[in-house]
């Protein structure tokens, strides 16, 4: 076996079959309590009509008995390339990329959302609260963040903001957040839906309607079903240049020297590896195709807070790999996640320009 990529918590391996197939085998570490067993069965609980659009499950082990979590799944060979790397190193125009992610966004809003579990709903915005809640925990026993969250209040991009430790006091003490929190409909999730899980064949391209694969559901965080809008805010998140740039280390962090924590956050969207998303065409198409397209509108019309939330995973996702990615990169994310979770609590409190000395922390 071959190893081909080291993860958290799984490891990816290239291995030819005692039938001759070349195949991939996603093994879960042992000493981690990953994401794996719920991810080989959400892709078995598929429907025969969209298992087209996922990894097909060779073989699997589900861990009993002591042996190795796993599955296989076909090797996709040089005919199919990320969706991620067709945008960025725009071998696709924006009319054709737009259409790429079109068809992404079919595949979820026709095929996956509409899958729906109602007994789960009345529980949901406490358990989205509670896991926050561990994440904010767990990033403040940091000794890079202990100090910083003390802070009741931090400035970035010269707007004052609520830290992390008031807006969660706020989060768990409003009653109209916990209703915002809740969708009107739990719905079967990607729940680590962007660009760079996103296969294309290439060969198919010429065709009207290109072959695609959506590759490693179930987040980090464990959520697998709940609320389309975490699935939408990834994908936001990637095309607005937040998480391509802060895993390109295409960012800059700027440390003001004032009597609260202030920071100023640059994505360096000039750079060739961003280009293609700087002046956002991609990024406003995505949020237009969701204002207009009429297989988005018969969920996105159920739910009047889904866009208010989108905000709120945004937070979510980042202050999650606060703890798993290294130092500045996880000061980007923390910024990043306390700048979405305050827009997500309160909007329009707290916000007044600052100015202040800078300088450069890294």
């Amino acid at each position: 076996m071959q190893l081909l990529r080291e993860g958290y918590s799984e490891r990816l391996f290239l291995f030819t079959d005692e039938l001759g197939r070349v195949l991939v085998r996603k093994q879960a570490k042992p000493e981690i309590q990953g994401t794996l067993l719920a991810e080989i069965t959400w892709l078995e609980e598929l429907p025969p009509s969209l298992r087209r659009y996922f990894p097909r499950i060779v073989r699997s082990n589900k861990g009993q008995g002591g042996q190795l979590l796993f599955y296989d799944m076909p090797y996709f060979g040089e005919d199919w390339v990320l969706l991620s790397e067709l945008i960025l190193t725009q071998a696709l125009d924006r009319t054709h990329a737009l259409a790429l992610i079109a068809q992404v966004m079919q595949v979820m809003f026709s095929g996956i959302f509409p899958t729906t579990y109602p007994e789960e709903a009345a529980a949901y915005p406490e358990q989205l609260v509670q896991l926050l809640e561990r994440c904010v925990v767990n990033l403040s026993r940091l000794p890079v963040f202990s100090t910083l969250v003390r802070s009741d209040t931090l400035i970035l991009n010269r707007t004052c903001l609520w830290n992390i430790f008031p807006l969660l006091e706020l989060l768990k003490g409003e009653k109209p957040l916990g209703r915002r929190l809740r969708p009107a409909v739990m719905r079967k999730v990607h729940g680590d839906l962007y660009p760079e899980n996103v296969l294309v064949h290439l060969p198919s391209l010429r065709r009207a309607t290109p072959r695609v694969v959506l590759l490693d559901p179930i987040a980090a965080i464990g959520l697998s079903r709940g609320d389309f809008a975490m699935d939408m805010a990834k994908f936001r998140s990637w095309l607005a240049a937040e998480l391509p740039a802060l895993r390109l280390e295409r960012f800059s962090i700027q440390d003001e020297q004032g009597r609260i924590p202030s920071f100023t956050l640059s994505f360096h969207t000039a750079d060739p590896p961003l280009r293609a998303l700087r002046d956002g065409t991609l990024l406003w198409g995505f949020i237009h195709m969701l204002d207009t397209a009429q297989w988005a509108r018969a969920v996105c019309d159920t739910d009047p807070f889904w866009q208010q939330r989108m905000h709120f995973y945004e937070a979510l996702y980042a202050l999650s790999m606060v703890p798993l990615v290294p130092f500045p990169q996880s000061l980007g994310r923390f910024l990043i996640g306390v700048q979405h979770l305050h827009t997500f609590v309160c909007p329009a409190r707290g916000q007044q320009p600052i100015l202040d000395q800078q300088r450069t922390i890294f």
